[in-house]
């Protein structure tokens, strides 16, 4: 009788994986496809505002995963009234409003002064953000829970709408500004996010004013995994900030369009952090460390080579897709190519290794080594830039890339043999 089990369990394990790969790719047509839309319809000037404000609450997601999110990752997979789920869950959500208020409050800070110096102040980024955000903890949500088909339905559903309203916009509303285009976005992450954040929260909204009290006990956790992925965004995103402060958003927009099409990449990796989570905390706690090792390896070879292909086919596919699509905007960009695909491939290894330390719960490891490869990235981003002007960028980022995977595996591997040794 035991084959029968081992089989369904590894179906299981593999719907799992599908679930995820399917959510991923509804979560690439919302990103990938309205930015290429946009790449398309807007201005340079107006897109790379909408770059900076995308890539802010990509950051600030991250932030949030720190803050909350990474908590409820490490649980059991349940349903969120679980008892094993049910406090943490509690206190998380109790923290997430909170930390969307204070998103919100910073936004409009922000949009104010960057209003007064040009191009980047969007005052409809103060609904965007902390839409976004919103959307992305109910998400990430039901992942932790093992409910990936809700969190695919979730993502379908923002599809579904921001694809209509930007539709509707495109048509009414010209030219399309930025202003526009995170406005009906922001509307879109609004509307699906509370619809998602109500069904998630069932059991959880008794006592939830007195819950925050309770996230003392995560805080020296909350800080260490703080440290990790701020220094992490630096790392993704520095360069974003960097030539949107030194050339504008017009030259922005080029070198964020090019990086796009690499995206596939990067979403892969995240997919596959998502859904190998529970395998990883299954082998963990079986103590089956040849089985978490065998996974990680697998897995990060096989990112590796998905990348160098994608790189490749988009590089020789460029000059009919900038002719065909967007009427020879961006053909120049075609060198970059290579570079982020490389920095494609160093990003896919810095994600297996460090969901393998997160899973370990080596939350204080993992920020040092984030940090130190960060500051790494921060120079060899402006050293790039002053060698080589806005695409040397790209370099920096790929070597804080590789500095921060190789770091992370240096004590993958220590932390590994000290639990083989028991």
């Amino acid at each position: 009788m035991r084959p029968p089990v081992r089989l369904g369990a590894r179906l299981g394990g593999a719907s799992r994986y599908l679930t995820a790969v399917v959510e991923q790719g509804l979560f690439s047509l919302l990103n990938l496809g309205v930015v290429l839309a946009l790449g398309r319809l807007m201005s340079p000037e107006q897109f790379g505002a909408c770059v900076l404000w995308f890539s802010v609450a990509y950051v600030l997601a991250s932030v949030q995963n720190a803050v909350s999110v990474a908590h409820l990752q490490v649980l059991p997979a349940a349903r969120g009234h679980d008892p094993a789920r049910l406090e943490t869950e509690r206190v998380m959500l109790a923290a997430t409003g909170v930390f969307l208020l204070l998103t919100a409050v910073g936004t409009a800070l922000a949009a104010g002064i960057l209003g007064r110096a040009g191009a980047f102040g969007v005052w409809t980024a103060v609904l965007f953000v902390p839409a976004y955000l919103l959307q992305q903890y109910v998400r990430l949500v039901c992942f932790s829970r093992g409910e990936g088909g809700t969190a695919a339905l979730q993502t379908g559903a923002v599809l579904l709408v921001a694809v209509g309203l930007l539709a509707v916009g495109a048509a009414v509303l010209r030219p399309l500004t930025a202003e526009h285009v995170l406005g009906l976005m922001g509307t879109a992450y609004a509307l699906v996010g509370m619809a998602g954040l109500w069904r998630a929260s069932d059991g959880l909204r008794r006592g939830l004013s007195g819950a925050l009290s309770g996230y003392m006990a995560y805080a020296r956790s909350s800080g260490w995994l703080f440290l990790g992925v701020s220094s992490t965004e630096i790392l993704a995103r520095f360069y974003v900030f960097a030539v949107g402060a030194a050339y504008g958003p017009g030259v922005l927009a080029a070198l964020s369009f090019s990086q796009t099409f690499l995206r596939p990449a990067p979403l892969l990796a995240s997919s596959w952090s998502m859904a190998a989570r529970n395998d990883l905390a299954a082998r963990r706690d079986a103590g089956d460390w040849r089985g978490y090792v065998g996974l990680l390896v697998v897995s990060a070879a096989a990112g590796v080579a998905f990348a160098a292909l994608w790189a490749g086919l988009v590089w020789a596919a460029w000059p009919t897709i900038t002719a065909t699509l967007f009427a020879g905007k961006y053909a120049e960009a075609r060198w970059m190519l290579p570079l982020w695909g490389l920095s494609a491939a160093f990003g896919f290894v810095q994600v297996v290794v460090s969901t393998g330390l997160q899973i370990l719960k080596a939350f204080k490891a993992l920020a040092l080594s984030n940090a130190a490869a960060s500051a790494v990235a921060a120079l060899g981003v402006l050293w790039g830039m002053s060698r080589m002007g806005p695409g040397g960028a790209i370099l920096g980022t790929a070597a804080g890339q590789a500095l921060e995977a190789a770091a992370m595996l240096a004590v993958l591997i220590v932390l590994l043999r000290r639990f083989r040794r028991g």
